[in-house]
């Protein structure tokens, strides 16, 4: 790249309103010990100020209600509901004052991140806390297998296993829960609002609070933003990535086919998405802003879809037939049947906005699916970004296949 049309075009993503929200987003209000220690993303040291907020033996105001909170939100998932027969309303009502909490303990020849335990109400809870690592060769399958020697069922009936990370990716075993920080941070700010925190429990609360967003997990529309900035500027990023980090070596890998995405339906939120209806009636969904406009006018004819579904996995694979249009204009792909008629009649289970401002309208795209499945036949593996949408780049052909064969489909 010449060096004037390299200046050109690293002012126009400096200066690009984008660029700034970004940059804003990722300041910290306040200095943060986390940084400033260069401890925010020490996994021991989370997994160690997080079994501070849990233990109610430890001196702070929460008693066993952090504990309880934590619990009940991996309950309320649809996974945490059949891998367990404890009701988040029966654990609510527990009595867990006197409940151990440690971290790094042994359970046979491998060390757990934190074990949660209460001989009194026969409780067990095992949290394998992932910051940056991924899951080790069958780790979460050893826990499980090995937490009954230890701690045998007879004394400890009531038992949870989860699986803590970023963004809630699927752990290897089926017993285990998969929760993301945000769940976290949602807690956080409910104990911070909450009035019998003192000022320095919310300084530390928030100190906390701000290095889980900065360093470790993103909100979704952060991820998008990104996305967004790297669809309009991926070109000078990748430059000065390229010649800053890795000069003169070109990467064979980072090559698209021009047509295969991974997409999250959205399952998530006070207005989610249905999977019901985009399977039933053969479409994909995104909107409330510009970002999500631009992200459903990506995608082209033909275009193939990875669609997948946050805590479950990866639920469909098809190919885009309709391009998209606002939910107030969509049709099914008879062109007769209208989504809005659909939602009156009360056969959409989603929430869909058919607001007239393009840009805060939700965009439908229509698709065909190859092979679509329910979410309890949803194939466990990890999603490929974070975020409402993203390109599938060569390097992860091989992934694909599994998801293709875990589909039943040729790779």
């Amino acid at each position: 790249m010449e060096y004037n049309d390299f200046l050109k075009a690293s002012e126009q993503l400096f200066f690009s309103s984008e660029f700034k929200e970004i940059k804003a987003k990722l300041e910290f209000c306040e200095p943060n010990v986390w940084q400033i220690l260069n401890i925010s993303r020490k996994e021991t040291l989370v997994s160690q100020f997080l079994a501070w907020l849990l233990n109610p033996q430890r001196q702070h105001n929460f008693g066993d209600r952090f504990l309880k909170s934590f619990m009940i939100e991996a309950l309320k998932t649809d996974q945490g509901r059949q891998v367990t027969s404890l009701s988040p309303v029966e654990f609510a009502v527990m009595d867990l004052s006197s409940a151990e909490v440690n971290t790094e303990k042994w359970l046979e020849k491998r060390r757990c991140d934190i074990i949660v335990n209460s001989q009194m109400c026969g409780f067990l809870c095992i949290i394998e806390n992932k910051v940056g690592a991924s899951e080790g060769n069958e780790q979460t399958k050893y826990y499980y297998e090995h937490s009954f020697s230890k701690f045998p069922c007879i004394a400890y009936p009531k038992r949870i296993y989860i699986y803590l990370s970023p963004y809630g990716v699927l752990p290897e075993s089926e017993y285990f829960i998969a929760l993301s920080y945000q769940t976290i941070l949602d807690i956080l700010k409910e104990f911070q609002d909450d009035d019998r925190t003192t000022e320095t429990e919310r300084f530390l609360l928030r100190q906390f609070q701000e290095n889980l967003r900065r360093s470790i997990v993103m909100d979704r529309k952060t991820l998008d933003l990104a996305q967004a900035i790297y669809e309009t500027y991926g070109s000078i990023i990748d430059f000065i990535y390229e010649n800053a980090e890795k000069p003169n070596i070109e990467d064979p890998d980072a090559v698209w086919d021009g047509k295969s995405w991974f997409f999250n339906i959205g399952e998530v939120g006070p207005s989610p998405y249905s999977w019901d209806d985009c399977l039933t009636y053969s479409f994909i969904c995104a909107g409330g802003g510009k970002r999500y406009r631009q992200i459903m006018q990506n995608f082209e004819q033909d275009d193939i879809i990875y669609a997948y579904i946050s805590g479950s996995g990866y639920v469909g694979v098809g190919t885009v037939v309709k391009l998209a249009v606002p939910f107030r204009e969509a049709t099914l792909e008879d062109e007769k049947t209208r989504l809005v008629d659909l939602r009156q009649t009360g056969k959409l289970a989603g929430s869909y906005n058919d607001s007239s401002d393009d840009d805060k309208a939700d965009w439908i795209v229509l698709v065909k699916w190859e092979k679509a499945v329910e979410k309890d036949q949803s194939v466990r593996l990890s999603p490929v970004v974070p975020s409402t949408a993203s390109r599938i780049y060569d390097h992860r052909k091989e992934f694909i296949a599994k998801v293709r064969l875990g589909l039943g489909l040729s790779s």
